[in-house]
């Protein structure tokens, strides 16, 4: 793997941008300053729209501070995969108009501490980047010839009083050298500094040239039409190289997008919108637009993560994993009983790195290796499912890459949802629809309220549960699969205590409950033909319309609307979210 940072980037984005191009697919990781906001935790209440929203308020203050990217390519005529593994160390640097920041969670401070995360390469080696509005605004102060101006704000106090004393020594070099030819060296720590030094000097002394190097200028004498005519040769790049500066690792993301190259990740979600709002743009408002443009950005993406839920069914009892992280699978598939499922899979030889897959379990949750193992898990996971789909499991048939994918077309863009009310989401298509249980209806039974925590805490040791307060006395359950709902409901089934049902929009919400009761006296009050109303498993309402009568029956959880004397119907499902209805 190799370790990029500010001080070789330009050095190594050629064998990046080669790696990238010839790549079958690229897998992806990102390492954060913070991901949590204080006392926020994922619910299985959760919609995909929600956990959007919840993520987007709270990570905004965070960033990628070490970002991961694979390059994997199947050689031809050889059942083998290469790979080469980039590990970039990246810090946000100061840009003209903007005074930029971030937070950085003493918890994940913490975590990656105890993964040996390599700080001073962050703060002193950092690779810069900025998004496409950043880089609008810059283009825009290039453009009114105000850049300078802004640039000369960013410079420290001690280094306008280092430059000021270049500038005597440059002023005494002139006067006293005596040979046309001589240089003058200084030394420009940064892209910023090595701008402003230039424009400075040659605004000062009409009779010089300065010339770049590696955090270094160069001064020469010139004669005055010597000067104009470098002057017109140059043209603006000094500015291009200022915002190439700038840019960094930003180059990498529109590499990315420009390739449209599958993209693999494991439990992604996270990855895409710190992508979203640090190389790209910042994070909208609605999860529909977040969507449509990580789709437009990356039109083919597979999650791990999600493929090894889908995986379990395809292996029925034989493997069920209770843990899923990226390191208990890989070690899995290299070191435990796993290995007997990829017989005939694919190999996987690291190109740019010397240790082997056994050597480096060390390395995780470094974005680089972290990529490199989400790579590899793709490829295991998609060679057992390959297998599967063409019936021949136990088969050591090797598979070719185009094989592969074609077995992967059902589940691409799908990305896991950890505890939420749906298990994934999709971005090219329809949500997917909820295979979680029914909500429970908890009320107690006593005199005194009960709060949701009690009821989490007596429903846990089925598995998996979360709970909200409803009422002072009524408490709602979302449960993570249905074998704990049906252990849940027969628990209860006789408890004097609680009373736990399957929640019934109509059967329990009070705002509908208000609603129909109102209804009723109004049917009183205007003497319409007596009907009744079951509020049971099925309710049965007749409503006044001008001509004939409205029936509502709720079956299902869909309402049926039928007019009498008339034979169509139509139904529509009813919100079960009780806090819209």
């Amino acid at each position: 793997m190799i370790e990029v940072t500010n001080e070789n980037f330009n050095e190594v984005y050629p064998q990046l941008e080669h790696a990238l191009k010839n790549a079958n697919f690229i897998a992806i990781d990102g390492e954060f300053t913070g991901i949590e906001g204080e006392d926020v935790k994922n619910s299985l209440f959760d919609s995909v729209h929600e956990r959007y929203e919840n993520n987007r308020s709270h990570i905004q203050p965070y960033i990628i501070i070490q970002f991961g990217i694979t390059a994997f390519r199947r050689l031809q005529n050889e059942n083998k995969y290469t790979a080469e593994a980039y590990n970039f160390f990246l810090l946000p640097r100061s840009i003209p108009s903007k005074n930029r920041h971030f937070l950085w969670q003493v918890k994940a401070l913490e975590f990656l501490s105890a993964y040996k995360l390599d700080f001073n390469k962050i703060v002193y080696q950092g690779i810069s980047y900025i998004d496409q509005d950043d880089e609008a605004n810059l283009q825009q102060q290039f453009k009114e010839n105000t850049i300078f101006e802004n640039v000369e704000e960013l410079i420290m106090y001690k280094e306008k009083d280092d430059f000021r004393n270049v500038v005597t020594q440059v002023f005494n070099w002139l006067n006293t050298s005596s040979s046309d030819t001589d240089s003058f060296k200084i030394e420009s720590a940064t892209p910023t500094l090595q701008y402003f030094m230039h424009k400075e000097l040659r605004k000062q002394f009409p009779n010089i040239w300065t010339l770049s190097g590696n955090n270094m200028i160069t001064v020469i004498k010139v004669p005055l039409e010597s000067r104009r005519i470098f002057e017109q040769e140059e043209g603006s790049i000094l500015e291009t190289v200022l915002l190439e500066s700038y840019l960094g690792f930003s180059k990498v993301f529109k590499l990315l997008v420009s390739l449209k190259k599958p993209i693999v990740g494991h439990n992604s979600l996270l990855d895409y919108m710190f992508i979203h709002q640090q190389f790209y743009k910042p994070l909208p408002k609605k999860y529909i637009d977040f969507k449509n443009n990580i789709h437009k950005l990356f039109p083919t993406i597979y999650d791990t993560k999600f493929l090894i839920f889908e995986l379990r069914e395809f292996l029925e009892t034989r493997e069920k994993w209770k843990v899923t992280s990226l390191s208990v699978l890989v070690d899995y598939f290299t070191e435990s009983q796993g290995r007997h499922l990829i017989l005939g899979s694919p190999v996987v030889e690291m190109l740019n790195n010397s240790e082997k897959l056994n050597e480096i379990s060390h390395k995780y949750h470094t974005a680089g290796w972290d990529a490199y193992f989400a790579g590899y898990l793709f490829i295991k996971i998609a060679h057992i499912i390959a297998l599967k789909r063409y019936g021949e499991i136990v088969s050591t048939k090797e598979i070719t890459h185009t094989e592969l994918m074609n077995g992967l077309k059902n589940y691409k863009n799908c990305i896991n949802i950890i505890r939420g009310s749906t298990s994934h989401l999709k971005f090219d298509g329809p949500e997917p629809i909820s295979t979680r249980p029914q909500w429970l209806y908890v009320k107690t039974l006593a005199s005194t309220p009960i709060t949701a925590s009690q009821v989490a805490e007596e429903m846990s040791q089925f598995g998996a549960v979360d709970a909200k307060q409803f009422t002072p006395k009524r408490v709602l359950v979302a449960v993570a699969n249905h074998r704990s709902a049906r252990d849940i409901l027969l628990h209860f089934k006789k408890n004097k205590e609680l009373y736990v049902v399957p929640y019934s929009p109509i059967r329990h919400s009070p705002s509908v409950q208000f609603i129909l009761c109102r209804r009723i006296n109004l049917f009183n009050l205007f003497k319409v033909p007596r009907a009744f109303l079951l509020i049971d498993d099925v309710r049965i309402a007749f409503l006044p319309g001008r001509n004939s009568i409205l029936l509502t029956v709720l079956l299902n959880n869909h309402f049926m609307i039928r007019k009498k004397r008339k034979k169509n119907c139509r139904g529509f499902k009813l919100n079960s979210n009780p806090q819209s209805v």
